[in-house]
């Protein structure tokens, strides 16, 4: 007997539809002149070429307008500081005189912080009839949003420029332009069709780890209000970490310096007392957070000596190993605060060292080679790390009592070569990376029986198959190094070493196999990019995590199938949790950087989302996003659906279920079920809106609830109603977007019959 009625039925949907926003008034940007709040921001035409306060020809009864004589790709750029929700708006329009001669080629795009998020379009294709810019008239040129999938996202900057590079000396004929507003939207957002989604309760039912929700180094305010599990303290600098002095080595990132972390007063004490590291587990850890710690194995730390002010030691010092020029990638050919201080990189006609070595024949790059390691450097081993185990112990406790648990065996091991050649020259083999991460795991397991670790820490695709001294040969995939390791890729090898090797005990040396994992099609990792073209391309790309059919659209599709291999086809999860159960069951698996947009990036936050939900799909034991999340951005609303979607401390949490969608390049489906609710995950990854047909294979009678967000609204209610049954439809998911369905087990609306 239950004294529960429940109400079906009786609650309206609220926000029936988030495509058709409520109508705000046109946003003029030029009319007689710039309107607030847009200003000249970044125009990047020629001063001469333009004037924005051209007295004729002038459109209509205004003053001035817009003269601009368009060459060398030059271009007008007026920007404003608040963003504007691209939803709200159906088009951009603006008037365009030819002058005397017409016929000009100018191209014109939306913009959001600098950042282009549509293709740039023809002028004279956005005026009707065909007959492009007019000469001695006026024409009104009208770019649709919706023709052009605009409908996401924000926009603040709007750009009118050259498009005939072939005019650089003479430049085209003087266009005119007035009246550039954007209009209100009045129809809906397109809809697209569709998609099934089908959740299935009682299949593929597994837990999912609550450490997938980590970060690296987050703020301990933040990481409370967030809920983030794991707080990373890892990257290239961390490699070279001296404890006892709280000095990190910048090295190719900057100069190859030494640099002390802290210094007072900013920080209390003397080191190791007080040292960054102690400052950052303590934040970690009152935040809620478990400290993810790097222990460098490279075996050299920096000098006890090295400086604590300006001048630093540096690997490559002008004063010893003579001129150098520019990194390829930085302006400078040394560092402009300490001028001894060189880049490594030098050139024979101004430096005629032997150290001066040709190392990139096609662009006639050399590299400083042969420099003294103990310029900036100590030797250390194991037992360097050991201590600093020790050390945390007494700082903070015991992983029992509620210190350090995590540990990480050093950082990008394979790319030691490269990031850190100035100790470390030659590319590391098996044999090294294993070697060396099996003594500091042994000493840091005699140190902390409790801890966990990870290794050997991969920094990409690559070296999931080889060692850096194959790709140093190169070969990415496959090499003389992986040959006399029985053939097996790099990660399945040191799989087969974890459990061949078992500590005193039995436990293995490591117990998470740890990966860095960049998806590598165009501007899609750590970019601002938020245009039509990468939006797509960057939720797609999450299919490399798991879709063994999936060609990767980036240089990874070109690399052939290669028979078994398929090189071309990550399927990055299923492909290491093979290699898991082959060759030593029951280890871990960690992705400690991962990135799938810059924080600010609408697609960014969605991808985030969507990628949280694989890693719990897919069994993932622990990930950290590098890095976190600025506070209040869009990449945060990625972990918030998970964390805390209705703003009230609401988790997704318990076990992940089955869930298929029939389009999943459209509408990405994830289920979930626990505390007493069932939770579904959606994204929609398609520029327009779309219904979602759910269908469950168990009966749900409950009120459901909608949370959601879009590259331009946060995290909130979107609706509500009931189900009775197996069936639901959701009406118009928003373009570029992620929706929350949470259905109670039993109703939470409801009358106690018995008036208690």
């Amino acid at each position: 007997m239950s004294n529960i009625r429940r109400t079906m039925g009786t609650l309206s949907l609220l926000l029936l539809s988030l495509a058709l926003h409520a109508a705000v008034p046109p946003l003029v940007i030029y009319d007689n002149a710039l309107q607030t709040p847009y200003v000249n921001g970044g125009s990047w035409a020629n001063a001469g070429d333009y004037s924005l306060t051209n007295t004729s020809p002038v459109f209509g009864s205004g003053g001035n307008s817009i003269r601009f004589v368009a060459r060398s790709w030059g271009g007008l750029q007026f920007v404003a500081s608040p963003e504007f929700n691209l939803a709200d708006y159906q088009s951009l329009s603006f008037q365009v005189h030819g002058g005397t001669a017409g016929g000009q080629k100018l191209q014109a795009y939306v913009c959001d912080n600098y950042n282009a998020i549509g293709t740039p379009v023809s002028v004279a294709s956005l005026i009707p009839g065909g007959a492009g810019i007019p000469k001695n008239s006026w024409a009104t040129a009208t770019f649709d949003f919706n023709n052009a999938g605009l409908t996401f996202g924000t926009f603040n900057c709007v750009v009118i420029m050259d498009a005939d590079g072939n005019n650089d000396a003479a430049g085209q004929p003087a266009a005119y332009i007035d009246q550039i507003v954007f209009n209100p939207r009045t129809t809906a957002i397109p809809g697209g069709t569709t998609v099934a989604v089908s959740v299935h309760d009682t299949t593929n039912v597994h837990a999912f780890s609550p450490l997938i929700f980590g970060v690296a180094y987050g703020d301990s305010t933040r990481n409370a209000q967030m809920g983030y599990t794991v707080d990373r303290w890892g990257g290239n600098s961390t490699t070279r970490y001296n404890w006892q002095v709280d000095v990190h080595s910048t090295a190719s990132d900057y100069f190859w310096e030494n640099i002390p972390d802290c210094t007072a007063p900013s920080c209390t004490g003397t080191p190791p007392a007080g040292n960054s590291a102690d400052a950052f587990i303590s934040a970690a850890l009152s935040g809620g957070a478990q400290p993810l710690m790097t222990i460098p194995t490279i075996g050299w730390t920096p000098r006890a000596d090295s400086p604590r002010n300006h001048p630093y030691l540096a690997s490559f010092a002008v004063s010893k190993y003579g001129a150098q020029v520019p990194f390829p990638y930085q302006s400078d050919a040394v560092d402009p605060y300490d001028t001894n201080a060189g880049s490594g990189e030098c050139n024979p006609s101004s430096n005629s060292s032997p150290n001066c070595v040709l190392y990139d024949a096609q662009n006639g790059l050399y590299h400083l080679i042969n420099n003294d390691p103990h310029d900036t450097s100590t030797a250390v081993d194991q037992n360097f790390g050991k201590s600093w185990v020790a050390h945390m112990q007494a700082a903070h406790g015991t992983a029992a009592n509620g210190g350090v648990k995590l540990f990480t065996l050093d950082n990008e091991v394979m790319l030691w070569n490269s990031t850190h050649r100035d100790l470390h020259p030659n590319g590391p083999t098996y044999d090294e990376i294993w070697g060396k991460g099996l003594a500091y795991a042994t000493a840091i397991k005699q140190q902390e029986p409790d801890a966990l670790v990870t290794g050997p820490v991969t920094w990409g695709y690559c070296d999931l198959f080889t060692s850096a001294d194959d790709a140093a040969r190169g070969n990415c995939f496959e090499g003389t190094d992986r040959t006399n390791h029985g053939g097996l890729p790099f990660i399945a090898w040191y799989l087969q070493q974890v459990c061949a090797n078992p500590l005193a005990g039995g436990k293995h040396p490591v117990d998470y196999v740890d990966l860095h994992y960049y998806p590598q099609g165009t501007n899609v990792a750590l970019n601002n990019d938020d245009s039509t073209a990468t939006a797509a391309r960057r939720l797609k790309s999450v299919r490399e995590l798991y879709d063994a059919t999936w060609v990767s659209d980036s240089w990874i599709g070109g690399t052939g199938d290669n028979d078994a291999n398929h090189y071309n086809k990550p399927n990055l999860i299923p492909r290491v949790k093979a290699w898991i159960n082959q060759y030593c069951p029951g280890t871990k698996l960690a992705i400690t950087e991962y990135n799938w947009g810059n924080d600010n990036t609408g697609s960014g936050a969605v991808a985030q989302a969507e990628v949280l939900a694989v890693f719990a799909r897919e069994g993932v034991d622990m990930a950290t996003r590098w890095v976190a999340p600025d506070p209040n951005t869009k990449a945060e609303r990625g972990f918030s659906i998970f964390l805390n979607y209705d703003g009230a401390g609401g988790k997704v949490q318990g076990d992940s279920v089955a869930a298929t969608s029939a389009n999943v390049d459209q509408i990405g489906a994830y289920a979930f079920h626990g505390n007493q609710r069932t939770f579904v995950l959606l994204t929609n990854k398609d520029t327009v809106t779309h219904d979602v047909a759910l269908t469950f294979d168990v009966a749900h009678v409950a009120t459901w609830k909608l949370y959601g967000f879009t590259g331009s609204s946060g995290l909130a209610q979107t609706g509500t109603n009931s189900i009775s049954g197996t069936t639901l439809t959701l009406s118009a998911l928003p373009p570029i977007s992620a929706s929350l369905l949470v259905i109670p087990d039993v109703d939470e609306i409801f009358v106690d019959g018995f008036g208690g």
